[in-house]
C-alpha cells in the first residue's frame, strides 16, 4: 500500500521551480553565490564550481596551527590555496635553515 504525499505540486509548480534552479545555477556559473530558502529559512548555497574546493583549502590551512604560525609574519607575499600556502612555508623553513 503506497502513502499518499502531504503535499501535491501542480505542473506549473514543478516548471517554476526548474526554471528558478536553472537561474541559481547561471548565476553560480556566472560566479554569484546564491542563498537556497526553504519555508523560509536559508539553508543552503549554490556555489561557483572551485568555490566549495578553495573553501576546504581555507578550512585545512586555517585549521593547522604550525601553518599558521609560520605564516605569521605579514612580509611574505599573499597566496591563494593550500598548495601555495605550504609551498611559501617549505621555502620559508629552508631559507630559515641555512
Amino acid at each position: 500500500m503506497s502513502e499518499q504525499p502531504s503535499a501535491s505540486l501542480s505542473v506549473d509548480d514543478l516548471h517554476e521551480a526548474a526554471q528558478r534552479w536553472e537561474q541559481a545555477v547561471r548565476r553560480a556559473e556566472h560566479g554569484e553565490t546564491v542563498a537556497v530558502i526553504a519555508h523560509g529559512e536559508h539553508v543552503a548555497d549554490v556555489v561557483p564550481s572551485g568555490e566549495l574546493e578553495r573553501l576546504r583549502e581555507t578550512i585545512e590551512v586555517l585549521s593547522d596551527r604550525a601553518a599558521l604560525s609560520d605564516l605569521a609574519d605579514d612580509s611574505e607575499p599573499e597566496v591563494v590555496g593550500a598548495d601555495a600556502i605550504r609551498a611559501l612555508v617549505a621555502e620559508r623553513v629552508a631559507r630559515e635553515s641555512r
